[in-house]
């Protein structure tokens, strides 16, 4: 078992939709002339609560449930803070952390800016592929973090998801049928048409489902 003070960087720990949409992304921004880093991927409760830890001091943190015990091992109220929250989307499975790295005299470095140029490149390429970008933040913005919220288990559907993934599906649609859909970020009739259109095409068993699994996923965006 992993110390909490360690990152999980395995992509196939992630949602199988979330771990697709990821490795088309990551093929993408490195086309582009960048190479990313993968800081962290599936994240424990456990790990979790040690990063709550971080910044805080340990009534603080038994204040929110964390028991006195964990408190005082981990608690360091110097440290800068590493969460706003207990319940990061890493939990699920459907959330990861990248920045750019590259080489800064002579040696392989994490770049820590959400200003630079690569670091952009990273937030837009992601959105394409429908993650939310904590970049985007209007409160406690989080330039390395991506995720995907929603229910989601299999496959996306009508009420499955949410509207950053809906709207980077509408555009794929929309390039792939070479139709019209409104890219408003809601799963209606007419996306659920869409799909089931996308699916008749690549000649897919229930054609009519209206699901967007993990090979009619990596279909559609490739």
């Amino acid at each position: 078992m992993s110390k909490v003070t360690d990152q999980c960087r395995d992509i196939k720990e992630l949602n199988i939709l979330v771990q697709v949409l990821l490795n088309l992304a990551l093929a993408d921004i490195r086309k582009q002339g960048v190479n990313p880093l993968i800081v962290e991927t599936y994240r424990s409760q456990e790990r979790q609560n040690y990063l709550y830890c971080q910044g805080r001091t340990i009534s603080e943190v038994t204040a929110k449930g964390i028991n006195t015990t964990f408190a005082t091992a981990y608690c360091c109220p110097r440290a800068s803070k590493k969460t706003w929250t207990l319940n990061s989307v890493h939990k699920s499975r459907k959330a990861v952390d990248i920045v750019p790295q590259r080489m800064v005299d002579g040696r392989m470095t994490a770049i820590w800016n959400a200003k630079d140029k690569e670091t952009q490149i990273i937030i837009q390429t992601m959105e394409k592929y429908g993650f939310e970008a904590g970049a985007n933040w209007s409160c406690n913005p989080d330039s390395p973090h991506f995720q995907i919220k929603g229910d989601f288990t299999t496959s996306f559907m009508q009420n499955r998801n949410n509207k950053y993934i809906t709207k980077a599906i509408q555009k794929a649609l929309n390039k792939k049928l070479n139709i019209k859909l409104n890219v408003d970020g809601i799963w209606g009739i007419k996306t659920r048409e869409a799909v089931n259109k996308f699916r008749a095409k690549q000649d897919y068993p229930f054609q009519n489902n209206g699901k967007l699994a993990k090979k009619a996923l990596k279909d559609l965006f490739v």
